[in-house]
């Protein structure tokens, strides 16, 4: 890294620089427009039809170069002066020219050179920065490439973390943080890119030049921040994503927006915490490591950079796992080369502990990582794995036979009992012939064992008897056959399993989704107040010139009068002393009604330019004979004069009563037009608060569902799995289960079969 020849620039006013077109017509010359002579022999990438080919950002665009060599270079061109770049450059080049690779957990540092006389454009040389191109993965895109990888999202998160300790120990900050500045090698290690706004120990006392990406940057960030501390708010908040889509991924489809440039926070999350979809997912998240983390980040809003901890690597662990690192590693425990990178250990780094794969993604036992801890059991085959559901016994019994007989049991015995005697009822009330009386027993009996079957079948003893007996059945007929069981409970397991990851990735586009309608709901809230209250805005800004016109307007007809006064005050005769006016004209004057420089206002010349008119102060118009063009051209200026003089002399101010009653209307405009905008406000709070509430209630209820799903996928497959594992003994199984069948079969041909039920009905028991 180093600063070309010529120093830094002066001291100095400002001056314009290129735009990114004018640099990519110059760079369409190569041979001229560089001094530098890997560049001035280089190849600059082109576009198909627009020349140079740059990426252009707030202050510079870049170009890919190609030396001869092979070697390439982001070429970076400033399209905003600074004064202080190449001193800036040139402390930032040493400081990172110091750094020894053995002593960093990763290669991150790209070389670069400050070219003072980077490229010709016009006449004039501009400086540019020719910085190695990194062969790298963006952020975003290598965590989309790596989502379902859990191992690898914590190894990265690990290796960032293990940056900014580099960066932390060396007194450095990167100044902008953020996914487009961090490339994910081939190796797996970083490289940080665009160093503009890198504060270095030789710039302490500086000002920053930028204040970072808006969607990584704590909303109190300014550039008096500029120190070594200024990136540890950027630097949890990346942590922090690396660490919740590691344990979760579905929280980055959740999370992410693919059109916006953040990670799974933004800007709107810092400034609005309240109306934010992100921390509720976050705080409440049940990984307790992403809730703790997520919690700390959400309380250093509103704090200066200075006061926010470093980064670490006990920060980020729960209180078990310090312990247990404390115990096992001690204090001066380091990063090993292999989460560093190839060639860049350090044992004075402190070691980062990974999250443990079984805690992410789908372990062997279905359950996703958000429900770990929320299900007691994990595995088959363990102690804590149930086994599948006994049948319901009798209520108040141990022994096989019904008991509490309810309404559809007195239902039962009362419809069986009128239809048997109904018949023969019928038949002493000579309501019908004898000779029927055997159909019409026939029937009622039909009647009454139809009855008492469906009360039989109602009862929940009889109910989970045949469910016992069919589960059995079916358990039998496994067990005849375990080879071609244990292929479909498989098969079954897997399409619980498909079906629960189904769920899941619509459950987390409908979250999604719903955080892109809070988004712009919000957006459009936002824009349909400021249409509503920029016109009061607008009149509260003016209400000050508009208190000064009413105050002008007010002293307008106080000065009227003065100055018809003094006009007034004025006689004609003083206009004998103007050019080309004498006794005789004042005279003439005089007869026509001019006594006064009050007697007219002005000289009418529209109708014959050979004959001048005097406008009386009524409007008419007075014909005076001698008195010509050049005479009333006279007689207006001296007019005018007078007029002027006594302006000067008006009254500057109204009367007090007058000034207070203007003062007072244009402050009830004032409270009135506030009021207006904090009711627009107040309108806009409510519905978003209504928005808020709308999108997080159908957000809690997606979650609910899902985490039901779960626990009812995982109950299931854990009872498919324990009926896998039983039918490694498939002999001695469907014995016992033969056996428990023929018991079964028994009690509900028995105790539980008709004449059992209507024993229970007759007597209760």
């Amino acid at each position: 890294m180093a600063v070309s020849p010529g120093g830094a620039p002066g001291t100095g006013s400002a001056r314009r620089f290129p735009t990114g077109a004018n640099y990519a017509e110059a760079l369409q010359h190569p041979e001229l427009c560089f001094q530098d002579p890997e560049l001035k022999f280089g190849t600059v990438q082109q576009s198909p039809v627009l020349g140079p080919k740059a990426i252009s950002g707030n202050f510079a665009s870049v170009f890919s170069v190609t030396a001869r060599g092979g070697q390439r270079y982001a070429l970076k061109c400033f399209t905003r002066d600074s004064a202080t770049l190449g001193r800036r450059y040139a402390a930032i080049s040493s400081a990172l020219g110091g750094l020894a690779a053995s002593g960093m957990s990763q290669p991150w540092p790209v070389g670069f050179d400050f070219l003072e006389r980077g490229v010709l454009v016009g006449r004039e040389w501009y400086p540019a920065v020719k910085m190695t191109w990194v062969q790298g993965t963006g952020l975003i895109s290598w965590i989309e490439r790596n989502l379902h990888d859990a191992a690898a999202l914590h190894t990265l998160a690990d290796r960032f973390l293990a940056m900014t300790a580099d960066l932390e120990h060396n007194g450095i900050a990167h100044g902008d943080l953020q996914h487009g500045n961090l490339l994910v090698a081939a190796d797996g290690t970083f490289r940080l890119v665009d160093y503009d706004g890198m504060y270095v120990p030789a710039l302490r006392g500086e000002q920053a030049t930028e204040n970072g990406h808006r969607n990584y940057q704590s909303p109190s960030r300014t550039a008096a921040d500029f120190g070594p501390a200024m990136d540890r708010f950027s630097a949890w908040t990346i942590e922090l994503a690396l660490i919740a889509v590691a344990t979760d991924p579905g929280l980055w489809t959740q999370l992410h927006d693919r059109h916006g440039e953040f990670l799974i926070l933004s800007e709107s999350d810092f400034k609005e915490p309240a109306t934010s979809l992100a921390w509720p997912v976050l705080l409440n998240h049940p990984d307790k490591r992403v809730r703790d983390v997520a919690g700390r980040v959400k309380g250093f809003l509103g704090r200066p950079a200075s006061a926010l901890p470093p980064l670490t690597a006990d920060a980020v662990r729960l209180p078990a796992q310090r312990r247990s690192t404390r115990a096992g590693t001690g204090a001066g425990a380091g990063v090993s080369s292999g989460a560093g990178g190839g060639g860049y250990g350090a044992t004075r780094r402190p070691t980062v502990t990974s999250w443990t794969p079984a805690a992410s993604g789908v372990p062997a036992s279905g359950v996703p990582a958000w429900m770990a801890g929320r299900l007691a059991t994990v595995a088959p085959g363990s102690p804590s794995t149930p086994s599948p559901s006994p049948a319901p016994q009798p209520a108040g019994a141990g022994r096989p036979g019904f008991g509490g007989r309810g309404a559809g049991d007195l239902v039962a015995a009362v419809g069986a009992l009128l239809s048997t005697s109904a018949p023969g009822a019928l038949v002493l009330a000579a309501a019908q012939p004898v000779d029927a009386l055997p159909a019409a027993q026939g029937v009622a009996l039909l009647t009454a064992a139809a009855l008492v079957g469906w009360g039989r079948r109602r009862r929940p003893e009889y109910r989970a008897a045949r469910t016992r007996v069919r589960e059995l059945k079916r358990r039998s007929r496994e067990l005849a056959d375990p080879a071609s069981a244990h292929q479909r409970l498989e098969k079954e397991i897997r399409g619980l399993d498909d079906a629960l990851a189904k769920d899941n990735t619509a459950s987390d586009q409908r979250v999604q989704a719903l955080q892109i309608e809070l988004r712009d709901g919000q957006a459009r809230i936002t824009m349909d107040l400021n249409r509503r209250t920029d016109q009061a805005q607008q009149q509260l800004v003016g209400l000050a010139a508009k208190e000064q016109r009413r105050i002008d307007k007010a002293l307008e007809p106080a000065i009227r009068a003065h100055i018809q006064d003094k006009l007034r005050g004025t006689p004609i005769d003083e206009a004998r002393s103007l050019s080309n006016m004498g006794g005789k004209m004042v005279q003439a004057l005089q007869d026509a009604g001019i006594h006064s420089a009050a007697d007219f206002i002005g000289v009418d010349f529209s109708h014959n330019p050979s004959v001048v008119f005097l406008v009386g102060p009524s409007g008419q118009r007075i014909r005076v004979p001698g008195i010509g063009e050049a005479r009333a051209a006279v007689l207006s200026d001296w007019r005018q004069g007078l007029e002027r003089r006594a302006r000067a002399s008006a009254p500057t101010t109204v009367p007090a009563a007058a000034k207070a009653q203007i003062k007072a209307d244009i402050a009830a405009l004032r409270v009135a037009h506030r009021t207006e905008i904090k009711q627009a406000e107040a309108e806009a709070q409510q519905k978003k608060a209504a928005l808020q509430r709308r999108i997080t209630d159908e957000r809690g209820r997606l979650v609910g569902q899902r985490q039901q799903r779960a626990m009812d996928t995982q109950r299931r497959r854990a009872e498919l799995l324990q009926r896998q594992k039983q039918l490694g003994g498939a002999g001695v199984e469907r014995a016992r289960v033969e056996a428990e069948l023929a018991v079964v079969r028994g009690e509900a041909r028995g105790a539980l079969g008709v004449g059992g039920y209507v024993r229970f009905l007759l007597t209760g028991r």
